[in-house]
């Protein structure tokens, strides 16, 4: 069970970055099948654009989907989680 406090927000995105790691950022913030689901449709869409565009863009844009939009959808989660479990 996910313990119910803040998370940091700059971990989470030091964990969505460090391959695998991943998995426990969106554990903490009880987001894991979202997660899951969310790797793996970016994982396809960066190989389809590893595979329609040439090396370097096809390359760059992969990234875009591998790393930016977790990231996006981490600190989304994270900060609503905070929000949540704030404690004032």
């Amino acid at each position: 069970m996910v313990e119910k406090k803040p998370v940091s927000v700059g971990w989470q995105v030091v964990f969505v970055i460090i391959p695998y790691v991943w998995i426990y950022a969106f554990y903490r913030i009880e987001k894991l099948t979202i997660g899951i689901v969310l790797a793996i449709i970016s994982t396809l869409a960066g190989i389809s654009f590893q595979m329609i565009l040439p090396f370097p863009w096809g390359l760059g844009t992969s990234w875009i989907f591998y790393i930016i939009i977790p990231i996006y959808f981490v600190v989304k989660w994270s900060r609503e989680w905070n929000e949540k479990y704030q404690t004032n």
